[in-house]
């Protein structure tokens, strides 16, 4: 499966709301809060999509930078199961890195489901330390580790 990249585009709302609510069910994103976030395109906010060789979307993520100096927040990084496994996650980490250091962002952090261990391992392996883990952080009794990595 050849995979491509681009930034997302507001077409692709419906799509990745759909997608969101099979991949994250216990706290999905909704219409609202995919354009609250996609409002900040692309002064703040940094979004992309992976596309398979028949051009569906199989992946999405997103980055905030606030200002020049603020550490980078990643907002979402998601992908279909039957698109795993592939770089896609890994692509999107490097290419949200990539545009926060432009920047000037000094470090980026995520939240990540600490029974998430596949994310957790790949997150491990581009350099990002667990520094906290939020209690309920996406509802009762899911919690989620804080990671951070210098970009710097």
């Amino acid at each position: 499966m050849d995979i491509s990249y681009r930034e997302v585009m507001p077409l692709d709302l419906p799509v990745l709301v759909s997608m969101e609510r099979t991949l994250f069910s216990d706290a999905p994103w909704s219409m609202g809060q995919f354009k609250e976030e996609f409002a900040g395109i692309p002064k703040t906010r940094y979004f992309l999509v992976a596309l398979d060789s028949d051009k569906q979307i199989v992946g999405y993520a997103g980055v905030m930078v606030v200002a020049s100096g603020v550490d980078a927040d990643v907002l979402t990084v998601a992908v279909l199961p039957e698109a795993r496994r592939r770089g896609i996650a890994r692509h999107f980490m490097d290419s949200l890195e990539k545009w926060s250091s432009m920047r000037v962002a000094p470090s980026m952090m995520l939240e990540v489901g600490v029974n998430n261990s596949s994310a957790i391992a790949l997150y491990e392996s581009i350099g990002y330390l667990i520094i906290n883990t939020r209690k309920n952080y996406y509802g009762p009794g899911l919690d989620a580790h804080v990671m951070k990595k210098e970009l710097s």
